[in-house]
């Protein structure tokens, strides 16, 4: 493992055992998609994973966003596609997970809401259009107006 990877994950130690055992599960898969392509190696952004409080309680939860993961023998970015790039939530020790064109977490009277930019085609438009999703912790998962597409 290259050892700026591992200073990124050990930067992380305020959330959970779980949280932890997630991430590290997410980039061993993108370490080995980029592997099985031409042995390509995984080549990590700065920006690519971020210690917010998505819950309100005060902790970190970790956002591991796609869009900074790049693969050396690849010329595209190998999670992100016309409609954005996947984007992770570890809660816990749950994975939660949504295709972004970017993110940012606002305060709402003291409660986060973690804002999705969204392709048109999530909200009935043309792929063009772009909207938002917000979403907003229960205690048990992330809560949304917009149905959820699978």
């Amino acid at each position: 493992m290259r050892p700026f990877l591992i200073a990124l994950i050990l930067t992380f130690s305020a959330s959970s055992a779980h949280a932890q055992s997630a991430l590290d599960a997410l980039m061993a898969e993108a370490a080995a998609d980029c592997a099985s392509f031409e042995n390509g190696e995984l080549l990590v952004g700065e920006e690519s994973t971020n210690s917010v409080d998505l819950t309100g309680d005060g902790v970190p939860e970790v956002i591991l966003d796609a869009e900074f993961l790049r693969c050396s023998t690849m010329a595209m970015a190998p999670y992100c596609g016309s409609g954005g790039c996947a984007l992770y939530a570890i809660v816990d020790e749950e994975v939660f997970e949504w295709q972004s064109l970017g993110w940012r977490v606002i305060d709402w009277d003291g409660e986060p809401i973690l804002l999705i930019g969204r392709d048109g085609g999530w909200c009935g438009v043309s792929s063009a259009g772009y909207c938002f999703e917000a979403l907003n912790w229960n205690g048990e998962t992330f809560l949304t107006v917009m149905p959820r597409v699978e």
